[in-house]
């Protein structure tokens, strides 16, 4: 059943099959009819010559008078036709042929002519087996002659011969058409050859590349040079993905390198500084309680010492939680979520300068996130390769579209053309970005120079 969903079998029977049906019966029909028209026109023709000189010789004459012979020749329109006038006793007076005169010939027609009548008929019991058709009339003479009431004069030919060589070339041009077909589907196999298998071909090919073999379609499927032009450009595009599912590889494993270089840095600071600051706070905890009598003077001291500590420890706590889980995004939104993360970048080497434009509104949780982490990692790019202390973000709400524009003054990069070469060329951050951009239905666009770089994102607002 696949094979008869296929464009050279459906081709083959609802196109060429039916229309080579169609042409052959219109062409053997025209013949046809063609013949049988010509076949009655002889036949009518021939009567209505063997009448008008079967009248012309009712007049008393002679048989071999020169009158006779006058009238008998005009009937005489090929070598192939034979004229005959006999006598009421089947004698033949005469004949085309000189020497079948005074012999008796039954001929057909000569009967009917005797009796009287008139007509044509057709016989096929000749040599070569054409049929000749045979124009009969009696000819009526007058009483004086004494003569019996008529003779019959016969006119006998091959119907087929009569007409001229155009009008017999014509009965071939019908024929022709069926030629014209045969070179139709000539053209058409050629065209199957140079088309459709090279198309089915490949078809199979795109099959296997769908199926991960990149290598398949670099097989030359042949054909026409718009078929070699079209695997060329399947195979820039299998490429292409290739190279994006190589990009997408590298990039899943920067990401989970990332996530336990995260780890790790965490656990590192929690048991640099978190920990130890909870030890330090266990021991002056543990000295005051070893302390006989109460020192006011120093115990006031200790729990400054400690107050602080305290401070310190949430300070730090909440700003390893602000970093995992924005929590001013879930409660404030995207601008505060933004403006306290441009606060915690401050206390860096860099500072960042934030500003918001426009009646803030929220937005889907998902859609906040993405751009919150994509400014986020924004500024981890400035701070870890920009070489500037200096940073703007902007965010500006229309009644259309949000912007949000993340700039600094740092040395620059070269941005990839293309997003497959972000991963090839070690810009992990941007491929997240981008991703994440594409993922909220946002447009990000980077520009940077030897002065600085800019990330612009663009995000419609319905």
């Amino acid at each position: 059943m696949k094979r008869l969903r296929g464009l050279s079998t459906q081709l083959l029977l609802f196109i060429i099959l039916p229309l080579f049906l169609i042409v052959s019966a219109i062409a053997l029909g025209s013949v046809a009819i063609h013949q049988s028209s010509m076949r009655v026109m002889v036949a009518e023709r021939d009567l209505r010559a063997v009448r008008t000189a079967a009248a012309a010789l009712s007049d008393p004459v002679h048989a071999d008078s020169q009158h006779v012979r006058n009238v008998l020749a005009e009937l005489q329109a090929s070598p192939q036709t034979t004229v005959m006038l006999v006598d009421r006793e089947g004698r033949v007076l005469y004949h085309s042929d000189p020497r079948q005169v005074g012999q008796l010939d039954p001929h057909p027609g000569v009967t009917e002519a005797l009796a009287g009548h008139s007509g044509t008929l057709y016989r096929s019991d000749v040599a070569g087996g054409e049929e000749h058709v045979v124009a009969y009339a009696p000819v009526p003479l007058s009483p004086a002659s004494g003569q019996a009431p008529n003779w019959a004069l016969v006119v006998e030919e091959p119907w087929g011969q009569v007409a001229s060589p155009w009008l017999r070339i014509s009965l071939v041009a019908p024929l022709v058409l069926i030629l014209v077909v045969a070179f139709a589907l000539v053209a058409i196999w050629l065209g199957v050859r140079r088309v459709i298998q090279p198309l089915q071909k490949l078809n199979v090919e795109v099959e296997a590349l769908g199926r991960g073999d990149f290598e398949a379609v670099n097989v030359p499927a042949g054909g026409v040079e718009e078929i070699e032009e079209l695997q060329q450009a399947v195979a820039r595009m299998a490429a292409q993905i290739h190279g994006y599912q190589q990009s997408i590889r590298g990039y899943l494993d920067a990401v989970t390198a990332a996530q336990e270089e995260e780890r790790k840095r965490l656990a590192r600071e929690l048991h640099d500084e978190t920990v130890q600051d909870l030890i330090a706070l266990k021991q002056i905890v543990q000295t005051a309680r070893r302390k006989p009598a109460p020192d006011l003077g120093s115990l006031d001291v200790q729990w400054a010492e400690l107050q602080a500590m305290i401070d310190a420890t949430l300070d730090e706590v909440r700003r390893f939680t602000r970093a995992l889980r924005p929590i001013y995004l879930e409660e404030a939104g995207l601008v505060a979520a933004l403006e306290a993360l441009t606060r915690d970048t401050n206390r860096s080497a860099l500072h960042v300068d934030f500003r918001a434009v426009g009646e803030p509104r929220r937005l889907s949780q998902e859609t906040e996130l993405a751009l919150y982490r994509i400014v986020q990692e924004a500024l981890n790019n400035v701070v870890r390769h920009a070489r500037t202390s200096n940073a703007t973000v902007r965010v500006s709400f229309a009644e259309q579209e949000l912007g949000i524009r993340v700039q600094d003054n740092g040395v620059g990069f070269q941005p990839p053309e293309q997003v497959s070469d972000l991963v090839q060329e070690g810009h992990y951050g941007l491929m997240g970005m981008q991703e994440r951009a594409r993922l909220v239905g946002a447009r990000l666009t980077i520009r940077s120079s030897g002065n600085g770089t800019v990330v612009e994102v663009r995000l419609p607002l319905g």
